[in-house]
């Protein structure tokens, strides 16, 4: 039998770590804010991550994209069906900065930072394969591999998009006085007993 298809622990450690990273922070984030959310919801994604990334070291070649497909419908469906459906949370970046210009530090702030700053700071473009759920949507639809990117100097649209989403929410805060009790009420939390 070839070796790396042999199981050890040692293919375990860094799903080990992923797992007891997201599990540290729940419990800080539990235990400082006084809320249980953190405690469910990263516990929750640090599992799924660390038992789909366990699949993907130990699974045969011809099988690992089980483990990555496990953990992004486990934590896309959290964020889509969950936050997104059932708790109406809005997680795109007008929000945050909405967020932001209110001083609230709600879930899109935390999305933000969690999923599109030390996310990919950490672990580079692995994170939006493993971890999002736009990405678990669109690996539901038939569609071929790209043959790569289109030609061109087409990455200056990412910056423009990001402009134009903050020029928008700043006419909307500062121009039509979007930024009061009505749009940014907070939603009640669930408290500990």
């Amino acid at each position: 039998m070839n070796s790396k298809n042999q199981f050890t622990f040692k293919k375990l450690i860094v799903p080990g770590i992923v797992m007891l990273a997201f599990w540290i922070l729940a419990i800080v984030g539990w235990q400082s804010s006084g809320y249980i959310q953190p405690l469910i919801l990263f516990g929750y994604i640090g599992t799924s991550l660390g038992v789909g990334l366990g699949l993907y070291a130990v699974l045969p070649k011809k099988k690992k994209q089980a483990g990555r497909k496990l953990t992004l419908f486990l934590v896309g469906g959290l964020l889509l069906v969950f936050m997104g459906l059932l708790q109406s949370e809005n997680m795109q970046i007008e929000w945050v900065f909405f967020s932001i210009l209110a001083g609230l530090g709600g879930a899109a702030l935390t999305h933000y930072l969690i999923a599109k700053i030390f996310g990919p700071l950490l672990f580079g473009r692995l994170w939006c394969g493993w971890a999002c759920w736009t990405l678990m949507i669109l690996d539901l639809l038939p569609h071929t591999r790209s043959k790569g990117r289109i030609p061109g100097k087409w990455g200056w649209l990412r910056y423009a998009h990001f402009a134009l989403s903050l020029g928008l929410v700043l006419v909307l805060w500062l121009g039509f006085d979007l930024g009061g009790k009505e749009l940014l009420r907070e939603r009640p939390q669930v408290v500990n007993s």
